[in-house]
């Protein structure tokens, strides 16, 4: 430093907010439910155990233990998300026409089920965690549920909009559930979802 250089002057007052990071903890949690997930895609429920998850994600059988409980703990935060993937699937742009907006949600709905049949398959399976009325599962299938039921008050349904959405609901989901394990007695069935589509408009709109 020269004589005429002046010494650098120390920062006073800067109270930025430090940058909250995530805690390993929390990485941890994130790396074990990708890995789950895979299980799941690869194996189906059954597959999803303690230790193949464990396996999958290179960790102690412990370390998931301690972040989901058992495999009942683990199956509800994988159903948990499944369904959170979901809602954003089947959510579409507000500025749509009303009847545009249900048919894109219905056609979301069904690619959701074929692209992830095992995650599909978990939300809906017997003794899945959204049987259970009182959990956070079923709460969260509520608002996707919900989602559905905005969209039929949106067509302007004459109905009582939950019985139409929970009819909509039951034809969506046993199209799909047919088509899924290949007995569908139609040669295409995008064809076929689409003529779905149509009756359940031309219904929830009649007088």
């Amino acid at each position: 430093m020269t004589p005429s250089t002046p010494p650098p002057q120390r920062r006073t007052g800067d109270r930025r907010s430090p940058v909250r990071r995530r805690t390993a903890s929390d990485e941890v949690s994130t790396v074990l439910l990708h890995a789950a997930e895979n299980v799941l895609d690869r194996d189906g429920t059954a597959g999803v155990t303690i230790r193949a998850v464990a396996g999958a994600a290179e960790v102690a059988p412990m370390s998931v233990y301690n972040r989901f409980g058992n495999k009942d703990g683990l199956l509800v935060a994988l159903a948990t998300r499944a369904l959170d993937e979901l809602a954003k699937a089947i959510a579409t742009p507000d500025g749509a026409a009303p009847e545009d907006r249900f048919r894109r949600a219905c056609r979301a709905y069904r690619r959701f089920a074929l692209a992830h049949p095992a995650r599909y398959a978990l939300i809906f399976a017997a003794g899945s965690p959204l049987s259970d009325q009182a959990s956070p599962v079923a709460q969260q299938g509520r608002s996707v549920f919900g989602i559905l039921v905005d969209l039929i008050r949106g067509i302007g349904a004459p109905a009582d909009a939950t019985e139409s959405a929970q009819a909509a609901w039951s034809a969506i989901h046993g199209s799909i559930s047919i088509e899924g394990v290949g007995i569908g007695q139609t040669p295409d069935a995008d064809t076929s979802f689409e003529h779905l589509l149509d009756l359940l408009v031309a219904g929830l709109t009649a007088s």
